[in-house]
């Protein structure tokens, strides 16, 4: 059981690196790109079951900006990695 779930956790990441990696390569700011990635691993291991916090706001990211990007990456984590447990982050 522990082996079939280990696969599905690990296509599930490899899909959602995939495609977060996509993401964070159009942006073109490199303040929000920094912001992006970070997020990006910081959702991943969350999923994974690590501890994990949220990734330092960086001087020059204004809030819309990071807002679209905590949207846009959660929304593909929660495709990749549906959870009804899930913790709140605000």
């Amino acid at each position: 059981m522990d082996s079939k779930f280990d696969i599905e956790i690990s296509n599930a990441l490899l899909e959602f690196n995939r495609e977060a990696v996509l993401y964070c390569q159009g942006i073109s700011d490199t303040v929000a790109h920094d912001y992006a990635v970070d997020y990006a691993r910081m959702l991943q291991n969350r999923a994974k079951g690590y501890e994990f916090s949220l990734p330092l706001v960086p001087y020059g990211l204004f809030e819309p900006n990071r807002n679209l990007i905590r949207a846009a990456l959660e929304r593909i984590a929660e495709k990749h990695f549906p959870s009804k447990n899930k913790p709140k982050l605000k």
